[in-house]
C-alpha cells in the first residue's frame, strides 16, 4: 500500500507540473495580473507586488511591467476608457489619506499616459466611488486595499478571461509557489 500511496502523489505532482506547463504557455501575457468582474467592467490590480510602499506615492519599480501590461490591454481596446480606482494605506488622519488616494491615482494615470494612452480615456476616483467625473477624485470608504484599474464597460468575456483560464492560472500560480 505504501507504494501505491507514493505512486499515486508521483502521478498528482506530474499533473500539476504538466498543467503549470500548459498554463503558462499562450501568448496572451496577462501574468502578474490579477482580473475580476466588477460593476463598473473589468477591474485589474498587480498580483505580484503592492504599486506603492506604505505610505508614498511614488511607483515602485517593479511595477513597471505591471503598467507594460494594463497599457497593452488597453491599447488593445481604444473604444474603452479606464478608472483608476486608488486607495491609500488607510493609516494616518482622513484628510492625509485621501490626499495620498489622489496623489497615488494621479502616479498611476501618469504610468499611463507614458505608456501612450491617452489621457482623455482615464478617469479617477479614491476608494471605490460608483460614479467617476473625468479626472475628478470622489472620497468613499477605503476598506479595498489595492488600487486597480477598471476597463470601463468590459467583461471578463471581452478579454478572453474564461474559466478553463482562470483554473489554468490557478494551478500555474500554485505550481509557482511550490517550486519556487
Amino acid at each position: 500500500m505504501p507504494q501505491l500511496r507514493l505512486l499515486r502523489n508521483a502521478f498528482a505532482l506530474l499533473v500539476l507540473t504538466l498543467l503549470t506547463a500548459c498554463a503558462s504557455m499562450g501568448g496572451n501575457d496577462r501574468s502578474g495580473l490579477q482580473i475580476s468582474q466588477d460593476p463598473r467592467g473589468v477591474a485589474i490590480a498587480s498580483e505580484d507586488s503592492n504599486l506603492f510602499l506604505p505610505g508614498s506615492a511614488t511607483l515602485q519599480p517593479e511595477s513597471a511591467p505591471f503598467f507594460d501590461r494594463v497599457s497593452q490591454l488597453l491599447r488593445d481596446r481604444p473604444e474603452r476608457k479606464a478608472l483608476v480606482d486608488s486607495v491609500s494605506d488607510n493609516t494616518g488622519s482622513a484628510e492625509y489619506n485621501q490626499e495620498l488616494q489622489e496623489v497615488r491615482a494621479l502616479s498611476i494615470m501618469k504610468a499611463l499616459t507614458s505608456r501612450g494612452i491617452d489621457r482623455s480615456r482615464l478617469a479617477y476616483v479614491t476608494g471605490s466611488s460608483a460614479t467617476p467625473t473625468p479626472g475628478t477624485m470622489q472620497p468613499v470608504n477605503t476598506a479595498v486595499q489595492q488600487s486597480k484599474i477598471i476597463i470601463l464597460g468590459a467583461s471578463t468575456a471581452d478579454m478572453n478571461v474564461n474559466t478553463i483560464e482562470r483554473f489554468f492560472d490557478g494551478i500555474s500560480n500554485l505550481g509557482k509557489s511550490l517550486f519556487n
